[in-house]
């Protein structure tokens, strides 16, 4: 038996056993093995086994492609380089979410069915599937809301705030009313601010909380302030990528579920707290209009891929890891507040996974020279914030190597 088909036989084996779970626990990705018969099992492996001459007929030999060049994992990043400035999770996915991911990456083959993920996000925040879109990220829908509800009006938000929504407004030539936060509260939302700047032409309203960079919470009764106060033309997009950094609590899904809005939109996404940022997967909760609409543009059966179908999966049935996420976010808080108090040095820190470091107007230098140790970070700049820097959490010896380069420039 050649390589290929010895490696393809196994893998149509191992195909198989994975269908027969010893699991008492099954999911979307395991069948009972209790319903397989002897002729549907004889029928998967004469299935997989028939495609071996056929990978021997177009020369493809898995055995050759293992012993090609080494994939190159460094994203463009020097090596030893300290990367604490994409928010990412250090924990990385849960084992499950690996398991499953992993599963799926043989069957990459076919397109992945969002459809399956939307029941089963229906199922963990009981509502119906029907208010729920998946993206590539829930950037997906964060670059289409605006495309769909405002290119024939304005956009309202905060402006020390995330700015994904906000950037694809500028390239559509759609203007933005900003609205500054109160830096003399820990640069708290200005509720009244943002529904002031509301006018005739707005057509949609952008928060985000917990927000990205200053770590702000928007309670939810401000929340619901601001839903119940917006003409219906205007829709809010209320972005919660860190909210499974926050203590339990009512949250913007809670408010649609609540009161049944049609001009609120909540995006969440996988990158964060459930640590799959490479995989791309997030998704979006609204009022079935809403919803309707944007996937006439996008949040397709294309959106979603295998290993991330998989890796939504197993990272739904684990919210263990996600309650490990967020004690590590706690922990790694409370050893940066530590450090920056010993150095005193200003910071605004929250429950998410970052923190902002004020060092007025040597912050840009100062990134340059972390920069030339293969530090990495981010400046405010980008929000408004150019005398602080926004630090990711990460692996202990990465904070610690961040902090011992930051007191040498100090």
């Amino acid at each position: 038996m050649s390589c290929a088909s010895s490696v393809y036989f196994f893998h149509s084996i191992v195909d198989l056993l994975l269908t027969i779970n010893d699991s008492p626990t099954t999911s979307v990705l395991e069948e009972n093995p209790m319903n397989i018969s002897r002729r549907q099992l004889l029928s998967r492996f004469a299935v997989t086994t028939a495609a071996v001459p056929l990978m021997l007929r177009f020369g493809i030999d898995s055995c050759e492609a293992s012993a090609a060049t080494a994939v190159d994992w460094s994203m463009g990043f020097p090596q030893g380089a300290v990367l604490l400035n994409r928010n990412e999770n250090p924990l990385g996915p849960s084992p499950r979410a690996i398991k499953f991911a992993t599963e799926g990456i043989p069957r990459s083959y076919r397109y992945a069915d969002p459809d399956l993920i939307r029941s089963m996000l229906a199922q963990h925040h009981e509502i119906d599937k029907e208010w729920i879109l998946v993206g590539t990220g829930s950037g997906e829908l964060l670059s289409l809301a605006p495309l769909v509800f405002a290119r024939e009006g304005n956009v309202v938000s905060s402006l020390e705030a995330y700015r994904a929504l906000t950037n694809y407004t500028s390239k559509l030539g759609i203007p933005v009313k900003w609205v500054k936060m109160l830096a003399n509260n820990n640069y708290a939302y200005d509720v009244e601010g943002l529904l002031a700047a509301v006018d005739e032409d707005t057509r949609l309203l952008f928060v985000v909380t917990p927000n990205n960079p200053t770590n702000t919470v928007l309670s939810y009764e401000d929340l619901k302030r601001i839903a119940d106060a917006l003409p219906t033309h205007v829709l809010l997009v209320v972005d919660e990528a860190y909210i499974q950094y926050q203590p339990d609590g009512p949250t913007g899904i809670d408010l649609l579920k609540a009161g049944n809005y049609r001009n609120v939109l909540v995006t969440r996404t996988f990158s964060k707290a459930y640590g799959l940022a490479g995989l791309r997967i997030g998704y979006g909760v609204g009022h079935p209009d809403i919803m309707n609409k944007i996937a006439q543009f996008g949040c397709g059966p294309t959106s979603t891929n295998m290993a991330g179908f998989g890796a939504a999966v197993g990272a739904l049935e684990d919210q263990a890891h996600v309650a490990s996420s967020r004690a590590f976010a706690q922990e790694t808080r409370a050893y940066y507040e530590q450090e920056c108090q010993k150095f005193g040095l200003p910071f605004i820190g929250g429950d998410s996974i970052f923190m902002l470091i004020e060092l007025g107007d040597r912050t840009k230098e100062i990134s340059v020279e972390l920069q030339k140790q293969k530090i990495y970070i981010r400046t405010g700049e980008e929000w408004d914030l150019p005398s602080y820097l926004r630090v990711s959490y990460g692996h202990e010896e990465e904070n610690q190597a961040f902090f011992a380069a930051l007191k040498q420039l100090l």
